[in-house]
């Protein structure tokens, strides 16, 4: 045993020797050299710093045909100039997309609906859009991408009940004919309440697209029935995006559920993200 003793005196001076070294402040032996860097490089905050990633690009909208000014919109014009549309259009199919360098004008009054679900009415413009007093487009999906938007006065862009099919291995649509809520970024609500279960216990549309709330880009999802003969579920809500330099919103922007009534459960809202430098 008496043989041991200078190995353990060593190591014990070892351990004495590389805590004076650290509480000098001087790197130990063997250990991470800084060098002249300031330790406030290496802090925590630095090991977790987070910038939060941009916006995403605009959204590719569903299949929809290529649109012509004069054709589709019943305007004068085209789309690589300007595009005026003077009088209401009441758009057939899944919809239309507009391109092109120029602008769009939606003179006071006129409407352009699609009441379709998941009917789309898209336009990737260099000029700009312009919505005057009084303009309505209704549409289960309404993407617009231009150098400036403008929503005049009681202009309104209304996907509500309108909307697609939700993405793909989800529904949101609650089970059953209890007339639950839909459940597009959330669970859906339900008035039942289960045997054996605590209110809380009871649900009803499956939740989906709750990792995109910041940039939501699903359509919300159908609420439930009280029949099997009939669907008095309300429908879910459509998609609005906007993109542009400068967004003027004077008018209203609606993406909600349809109400079910007292048959049937409401419809989960759909998605709204406006982007632009200055609003």
């Amino acid at each position: 045993m008496a043989a041991h003793i200078p190995l353990l005196r060593l190591f014990l001076l070892h351990l004495f020797f590389a805590a004076l070294t650290v509480a000098s402040g001087n790197p130990s032996p063997g250990g991470f050299d800084r060098g002249d860097v300031d330790a406030e490089a290496y802090s925590i905050l630095t090991f977790h710093d987070y910038t939060p990633p941009p916006p995403p690009a605009l959204p590719p909208p569903p299949a929809a045909p290529a649109a012509t000014c004069a054709g589709d919109l019943r305007g004068d014009g085209n789309f690589d100039t300007r595009c005026v549309v003077t009088a209401s259009v009441r758009l057939r199919g899944p919809g239309v997309y507009i391109s092109g360098n120029g602008s769009l004008l939606l003179l006071d009054g006129v409407a352009l609906t699609c009441e379709r679900p998941g009917c789309v009415v898209s336009a990737n413009l260099s000029g700009d859009i312009f919505f005057g007093h009084g303009v309505c487009v209704v549409a289960g999906w309404v993407s617009l991408s231009a150098a400036n938007i403008t929503l005049a006065n009681d202009a309104l862009i209304n996907t509500t009940a309108l909307a697609g099919d939700p993405p793909d291995k989800t529904s949101g649509i609650p089970t059953g004919t209890y007339g639950d809520g839909g459940g597009h970024g959330g669970r859906g609500a339900s008035c039942y309440v289960k045997k054996g279960q605590a209110p809380d216990d009871s649900w009803g549309g499956d939740m989906y697209a709750w990792a995109e709330l910041k940039t939501p880009n699903s359509y919300g999802s159908k609420g439930g029935s009280t029949s099997v003969e009939k669907d008095y579920g309300g429908g879910g809500g459509g998609v609005v995006w906007l993109f542009a330099e400068e967004i003027v919103m004077n008018g209203t922007i609606l993406a909600d559920g349809g109400d079910g009534g007292t048959k049937g459960g409401g419809g989960s809202g759909g998605s709204i993200y406006l982007k632009a430098a200055t609003m």
